[in-house]
C-alpha cells in the first residue's frame, strides 16, 4: 500500500502561532463527556454520538438532506496527556471545529476523537471539552529498552485503539490521523481514495542508493527509490487500511530503533513512528 504525496491542503502551522486566536475565543466546552467512577480507561461519549453531535448541533445538519459525493473523515488525535500536549490539543481542536463551521453542512470534518496515552490509561480531565479515549502509555521500564524513546506511544496508542474495539465506533469509512501541533487554517479535503491513502511529504527525507543494505535490512526487495518521505501522521486512510498498516508501523518502529545503524536516522525514525 504507498502513500500519495500531495501537497497540504490543509494549511497546517503550528500550535503556537494560533495561540492568541484561542486566547480570546470562547473556552465553554462542548460535546461534554462524564468520565466513570472506575479506573478502566474512558471514551468519554461514544465516537458515533459525538460525529452525530457535531454533525447536528456544530454544523447545523439537521435537516439538511445527504451530501452527494462526500467522504466524512474523523480525525484521530494523537496524543499524550501532558500539560503542553493537552494545550496543543485544545488550539487543534478549536481550529477543526472552527474549519468544519467555515466549510458548511457538506463538509468533510465531521468526526474527532482525541487518542491519548496515559499512565494506565488514565483520564486527565480534558474528556470533558474534547471528545476522547485513553489507552495506557508505555512504561519506564518498556521505555528503557527503547532508549526513552516516547514517540513510540503514537503506533502503540493506535495498536490499542484497534485491539479495544474504539475503532469500530468511528461511523466515517476514513480516519485522519493528527498530531497535537496541526492547527488547520483551511478546510480539509478528503483526497484518499478506497484504495490510495494520503500523506504529506517531509522535504528533509531523502533517500539514494547508499540507504539500500539498510532498507534490504528491514524490507527485502524494496528499492530506495519507492521509498515515500512521509510517515502516518498527517495521514487520511480508510479504517481497513489502518487496521492492515498499524502492526506493521509499531513493529517497524520497534526494530528501527533497536538497531544501532538505523537508529543513527533518528530524526527520519521519529518522523515515520510518529
Amino acid at each position: 500500500m504507498e502513500a500519495t504525496i500531495k501537497p497540504a491542503d490543509a494549511g497546517v502551522v503550528s500550535a503556537e502561532d494560533a495561540v492568541d486566536e484561542v486566547a480570546t475565543a470562547s473556552t465553554e466546552p462542548m460535546l461534554t463527556s462524564k468520565r466513570p467512577a472506575t479506573d478502566t480507561p474512558t471514551t468519554g461519549t461514544p465516537a458515533a454520538a459525538i460525529s452525530d453531535a457535531v454533525a447536528k448541533a456544530e454544523l447545523n445538519r439537521d435537516g439538511v438532506p445527504a451530501c452527494p459525493g462526500g467522504k466524512p473523515i474523523h480525525c484521530v488525535l494523537t496524543a499524550q496527556g501532558t500539560t503542553y500536549q493537552s494545550w496543543q490539543a485544545r488550539i487543534m481542536y478549536y481550529h477543526w471545529k472552527k474549519q468544519a463551521a467555515i466549510d458548511g453542512p457538506c463538509t468533510d470534518m465531521t468526526g474527532f476523537t482525541r487518542l491519548v496515552s496515559s499512565e494506565d490509561a488514565k483520564p486527565d480531565e480534558l474528556e470533558g471539552e474534547i471528545p476522547s479515549v485513553f489507552v495506557r502509555s508505555l512504561t519506564t521500564a518498556e521505555l528503557a529498552t527503547l532508549g526513552h524513546f516516547g514517540v513510540l506511544n503514537r503506533p502503540f496508542s493506535v495498536v490499542q485503539m484497534i485491539e479495544q474495539g474504539y475503532l469500530d465506533t468511528i461511523p466515517e469509512e476514513y480516519v485522519y490521523i493528527a498530531e497535537t501541533d496541526h492547527v488547520f487554517m483551511k478546510p480539509l479535503k478528503n483526497l484518499a481514495t478506497p484504495t490510495t491513502p494520503v500523506a504529506f511529504g517531509f522535504g528533509y527525507m531523502h533517500c539514494s542508493t547508499s540507504h539500500q543494505p539498510l532498507i534490504d535490512r528491514f524490507s527485502k526487495g524494496t528499492s530506495w527509490r519507492s521509498v515515500q518521505p512521509v510517515g502516518p501522521s498527517p495521514l487520511l486512510i480508510t479504517k481497513q487500511q489502518l487496521r492492515l498498516v498499524t502492526p506493521l508501523w509499531y513493529n517497524l518502529s520497534l526494530k528501527l530503533k533497536r538497531d544501532r545503524d538505523a537508529d543513527r536516522w533518528r530524526r527520519a525514525i521519529r518522523t515515520s513512528a510518529r
